[in-house]
């Protein structure tokens, strides 16, 4: 049986997850207490046993020009001692039956590994959204700090974004702004940015140990960055074509040929 959650089944989603998903980092508490929902948690259950499930996480996305919802595939799992007895294949056909029906265009998800740009292949998603990954090197010379930036920027990440990236892209509003904000200033190394005359030119989201989204800075201004963090070296992910980072399965015809998501919870 396929239906979304309830209330009364938090403690087999919160275990199945922990099962599929162990962390000691402080995420999962952090993702049930800020994020998880139960009406877009989609269960599949043999008798009254949960044995896998995905979040149909609400987006929007520009296509086309035009805002459009989205559904985001996130944690998908399967209880191990039930995998591969199809159960994932048809929580994802109900997924999509349910996208169509509200008249979304699109299903994305970002596959946590490599190989599974191959499992999702055979349902119709497509590597769409890409990335450029490198790493950084402290030096000496020029060097500019960057500044801590909090939910008053807001604004200007959200222009600055919507300035930089793609034109077909995940949306983001207020919302997800100050939530990302929150959960890098309460896990990670924070997000930090540069300005110009008062305007936002660049930014940076960190862990501990990279640079999850990076947009508009320069090397002295990485070099900064590489000293406000006091690292001697760090990866950062930004704009690019050469990484596939996530997959898109169209329901509706677009004349789109690549789109930008990051800051997904991946």
């Amino acid at each position: 049986m396929m239906r979304f959650a309830e209330k009364g089944d938090f403690p087999a989603v919160r275990a199945l997850w922990e099962t599929c998903f162990p962390d000691e980092s402080g995420f999962n508490d952090y993702f049930f207490a800020h994020f998880y929902k139960e009406k877009y948690t989609l269960l599949y259950l043999e008798g009254e046993t949960l044995v896998a499930m995905v979040q149909m996480l609400p987006y929007r996305m520009t296509v086309g020009g035009l805002s459009r919802e989205a559904t985001y595939i996130y944690g998908a799992c399967t209880d191990p001692k039930h995998r591969r007895k199809g159960y994932m294949a048809r929580l994802l056909e109900r997924s999509f039956e349910l996208d169509r029906e509200a008249g979304r265009i699109a299903s994305v998800l970002i596959p946590a590994e490599k190989w599974l740009f191959d499992f999702y292949k055979p349902f119709g998603y497509e590597p769409f959204f890409h990335i450029s990954r490198r790493e950084i090197t402290r030096t000496a010379g020029e060097r500019e700090a960057p500044q801590r930036l909090t939910s008053a920027d807001v604004p200007a990440l959200a222009a600055l974004y919507d300035k930089l990236v793609p034109k077909c892209r995940i949306e983001r509003d207020t919302a997800y702004w100050n939530a990302q904000l929150a959960l890098f200033d309460t896990l990670g190394a924070g997000v930090y940015g540069w300005f110009k005359d008062e305007t936002l030119t660049g930014y940076a989201f960190c862990w501990e140990d990279n640079a999850q989204e990076l947009l508009g800075a320069d090397d002295a201004q990485l070099q900064g960055l590489l000293q406000t963090l006091g690292r001697g070296t760090l990866t950062v992910t930004e704009i690019g074509a050469e990484t596939a980072l996530g997959v898109c399965k169209w329901h509706e015809k677009a004349d789109e040929t690549a789109g930008y998501m990051n800051l997904m919870l991946n």
